[in-house]
């Protein structure tokens, strides 16, 4: 299936819509605003793609959730994960110290909830159930969260991404969003999106 850049538009634009959704989660969980800082598309992904990912050294904790034909990762530096985990903890359990076990934990439920805001906007333009496996929790550096991610999508056909980088300047943390959506998947989407 060829994707036009018209194609690229409309479903940025539906992503988008659903991001906003998930800003206003994450601004929920840390009490602070969050903004997109990038935005990357790539049209045909392949696992390649995201070696350049590693090369910084950087740590990450993240956690994906996936379905037939699409998968909808999060992932934040070690440093944002500290960050989110005390910001998810101060709700729940007071005095918990922000392990490296307890970070996949907090990591995995924020992942969790910001992931299923995006997919409800999408199910629901398009008039589908987006029904999500639990959030599998990774720990490493962006091209092995990523590479784990894509091993799990299993697709049919070429594969279309998109990377959405998030900013808190009032904690300094990060997050990055990042869907992968096969052929199939795609195709009902911009069918769902003529109507």
């Amino acid at each position: 299936m060829q994707i036009t850049p018209d194609d690229q538009k409309a479903i940025l634009g539906l992503l988008e819509s659903g991001i906003g959704a998930s800003t206003s989660k994450l601004a929920a969980i840390s009490r602070t605003q969050w903004t997109i800082k990038a935005t990357a598309l790539k049209a045909y992904a392949t696992a390649e793609d995201f070696a350049q990912l590693g090369q910084s050294g950087q740590s990450y904790y993240g956690a994906y959730c996936s379905s037939p034909g699409r998968v909808f990762l999060s992932y934040f530096t070690s440093l944002s994960a500290g960050l989110m985990t005390q910001a998810f903890l101060a709700s729940r359990r007071r005095g918990v110290e922000a392990t490296p076990q307890m970070q996949d934990v907090a990591v995995a439920e924020v992942s969790n909830i910001v992931i299923n805001a995006i997919a409800t906007v999408l199910a629901d333009r398009c008039g589908m159930a987006f029904i999500l496996s639990a959030p599998t929790s990774v720990r490493g550096t962006g091209a092995e969260i990523v590479q784990a991610a894509f091993g799990a999508l299993k697709p049919v056909g070429k594969i279309f991404s998109v990377t959405i980088s998030l900013s808190s300047h009032d904690i300094a943390a990060d997050c990055t969003l990042m869907m992968m959506l096969d052929d199939l998947i795609v195709n009902f989407i911009l069918n769902a999106l003529d109507r």
